[in-house]
């Protein structure tokens, strides 16, 4: 028995789920639910359901229902139907809504019932191995997208870094937000930028004066960041938010379609707030200033999330602490740097400076923690002329010279 995991069984019959309780002790974590609106409370607040076997007749919601909620909430919970007749109609339907994995017929032998618990075992540790293999997977597939992103302008990766670092402080106040979803939007929410072309981005980076045509493409980075995204499994959320990232709340800007207000993804409504305080703050701290800017066109924003940003990204009080990464990153900028020879950047060094090309163009900027992509792009540049061939980096704690105290007479 592992007993992280937890099989929920749901009935009306309170005193059916105390036998079965009794006859399963030692043996499986277990949990019960006498009705399904109990069982939908668990789904709420249970951190993870394993095997759920729920009652097909149960008042207040079928058993159907139930399962229903527990498909599109917890997918890998294993979902069982207990029934006294499973027709084919009624087997049809949980399987077509509620994507059950078995049926189990009662009245239920102890051995039947435990048998369809090691099953539905079996089948959540698979579910799991596979769901954290596309995470994985999923995560190294965004992380190239940003590099790529980061190499063609690193302007918007900067701000995409510290609009990052806001989401991390709001995410846990964000009811309904994913808190990888809400970073994948983060980091892609430039994206479309690689459609248009470098010297239009160059001149928009530095507010230049732009043809309409190049205007026009500016506009849709979103539509194109949104086409792009819709070519990756599992990323449906994440492409949304990136194409209404620039919808305002009530209803103008992009994209010019009717969605408005609390049908804007929220994840989108978000980034519509941090992209402003970003475009607002520029190289200075964060303030409450920043935000009683957004209130000249309060009606662009969502005031739930302007009120949640006020309170957490301002006051200290109130802020959740910061990540490990984010002090590790404070600290890194702050140590002296050393020159290095360009030729020989590796991977997880962080710049101590914008790296500049010899013609002027930023080419990462300071802070940067070097990917392999971005290592290979440098190397590319170097051996083209492109590039000076010291750079200045933040030493790293396991090569950092130790510091040698001097000897005293008596030693």
């Amino acid at each position: 028995m592992n007993a992280e995991e937890t099989v929920l069984l749901v009935d009306d019959d309170e005193r059916l789920l105390n036998d079965l309780r009794s006859q399963l002790r030692g043996k499986f974590e277990i949990v019960t639910a006498v009705g399904g609106e109990r069982a939908l409370e668990i789904l709420e607040n249970q951190s993870e359901i394993a095997v759920i076997i729920c009652d097909m007749q149960i008042r207040g919601m079928t058993g159907i229902e139930v399962l229903e909620a527990f498909s599109k909430k917890s997918s890998a919970t294993t979902r069982i139907m207990l029934t006294a007749n499973a027709d084919q109609d009624c087997a049809i339907e949980a399987i077509n809504r509620s994507h059950v994995y078995g049926f189990l017929k009662k009245p239920c032998s102890t051995d039947s019932l435990i048998e369809g618990i090691e099953n539905g075992l079996t089948h959540h540790r698979l579910l799991v191995r596979e769901k954290n293999l596309m995470e994985t997977t999923l995560a190294g597939s965004i992380k190239l997208l940003s590099d790529v992103v980061s190499l063609m302008d690193p302007a918007a990766t900067l701000d995409s870094r510290k609009i990052g670092r806001w989401a991390d402080v709001l995410s846990p106040h964000l009811i309904g937000v994913n808190r990888w979803e809400l970073n994948f939007a983060v980091m892609l929410a430039p994206l479309g930028r690689i459609a248009i072309p470098l010297d239009a981005l160059l001149r928009h980076n530095k507010n230049e004066s732009l043809s309409a045509e190049e205007r026009a493409m500016i506009e849709s980075v979103p539509k194109v960041g949104n086409r792009l995204l819709n070519n990756i499994p599992s990323m449906a959320t994440v492409s949304n938010a990136v194409l209404y990232q620039d919808k305002n709340f009530d209803g103008s800007g992009f994209p010019d379609d009717n969605t408005h207000g609390a049908e804007i993804p929220v994840i989108a409504r978000v980034l519509r707030i941090l992209k402003s305080l970003a475009e607002i703050s520029g190289d200075s701290e964060l303030a409450a200033t920043h935000l009683d800017e957004l209130l000249r066109h309060k009606e662009w924003f969502d005031p739930e999330l302007l009120l949640i940003a006020r309170q957490h990204l301002i006051a200290p009080e109130t802020s959740t602490p910061e990540s490990k990464d984010q002090r590790q990153e404070e600290v890194h900028t702050t140590r002296p740097s050393t020159m290095v020879r360009t030729s020989t950047l590796h991977e997880g060094q962080r710049l101590a400076a914008d790296l500049i090309n010899t013609d002027g163009t930023l080419i990462l900027s300071e802070g940067t923690k070097l990917s392999q992509t971005q290592v290979e792009k440098i190397r590319s540049m170097l051996e083209l002329s492109k590039l000076s061939e010291s750079t200045a980096v933040v030493p790293t704690e396991e090569n950092a010279l130790p510091v040698r105290r001097k000897r005293t007479r008596r030693e």
